[in-house]
C-alpha cells in the first residue's frame, strides 16, 4: 500500500476498512461471537469502542504467520462443533449474503470456501518466460470467508499446521484429505491490497447503498 498504515486501518468511506468489514458480520443474526486477531491492540481497540458491535468480540494476539494468527483465534472459540468462518479483514466488500451462503455449506458438508472461477486466460510463468497456459475451466481465485465446523478445523490446525506453511486456511483441510465445498463469490469481493483499490471499494460499498458510503 506505500502507506504507514495497515491497510485494515486506512480510510475508507471516512471509516477504518476493518469497521466496515465487521459490519457485514455484526448484522447477521447467525453471528453470535467475532474474534480478531491483531498485533496491534492500541490502535483497534479505540475503534471497537467507537464502533459499539452487538456481537461480543474478543481479541486475540497476532502470529508470526496468518496460520498462527487464526490457531490463535480458534482456541477462542468454546463450542466444539460451531460453524467458524475466517475472514480478511481488508475484505470489506463481501456481500452478506455469500458469508450466510458459505455458512450454510460448512453446516452441511463441514468445510467452505468462497471462490471465483478465473475469468482470464492463465499462464505458467517461469524467470520472465511462459511455460505453458493453465485449464482456466478448472482454476478457480479463493476469496474469503472460508470455514470449517470447529472440530474439523481443530484437527487441521493440531494434524498439519506445524508442518506446513499455507496461504489460505482451507488447505490445511485439504491436507487432510477431506472434502472443501465450494462457493461462486463475487468479483465485488476484492482484497485491498494496492492504494488503487480504495476508490474501487468505496464505489463498490456506494454502489450497494452500505453505511456513510450510500
Amino acid at each position: 500500500m506505500n502507506s504507514p498504515v495497515p491497510k485494515q486501518y486506512l480510510p475508507l468511506c471516512g471509516r477504518p476498512v476493518i469497521l466496515h468489514t465487521l459490519d457485514v458480520f455484526d448484522t447477521m443474526p447467525g453471528c453470535v461471537h467475532i474474534v480478531i486477531a491483531t498485533d496491534d491492540r492500541e490502535t483497534l481497540m479505540p475503534m471497537l469502542a467507537d464502533a459499539a458491535l452487538s456481537t461480543p468480540v474478543t481479541v486475540v494476539q497476532g502470529g508470526a504467520l496468518r496460520q498462527d494468527s487464526v490457531a490463535n483465534a480458534l482456541a477462542a472459540v468454546e463450542e466444539a462443533d460451531s460453524v467458524v468462518l475466517v475472514h480478511d479483514a481488508a475484505r470489506p466488500c463481501v456481500r452478506a449474503a455469500d458469508v450466510q451462503a458459505v455458512a450454510e455449506a460448512v453446516a452441511e458438508y463441514g468445510a467452505a470456501l468462497l471462490a471465483l472461477p478465473a475469468r482470464d486466460t492463465l499462464k505458467e510463468v517461469r524467470g520472465g518466460l511462459v511455460q505453458g497456459t493453465i485449464d482456466r475451466s478448472v482454476v478457480w481465485q479463493a476469496q474469503t470467508p472460508q470455514g470449517a465446523r470447529a472440530s474439523l478445523l481443530r484437527r487441521a490446525f493440531a494434524q498439519v499446521n506445524a508442518r506446513r506453511q499455507v496461504t489460505d486456511d482451507v488447505a490445511l483441510i485439504e491436507a487432510l484429505g477431506e472434502a472443501v465445498h465450494v462457493v461462486q463469490g463475487s468479483a465485488g469481493n476484492l482484497k485491498i491490497t494496492a492504494p488503487e483499490d480504495i476508490p474501487l471499494a468505496e464505489a463498490i460499498l456506494r454502489s450497494e447503498g452500505r453505511g456513510a458510503c450510500g
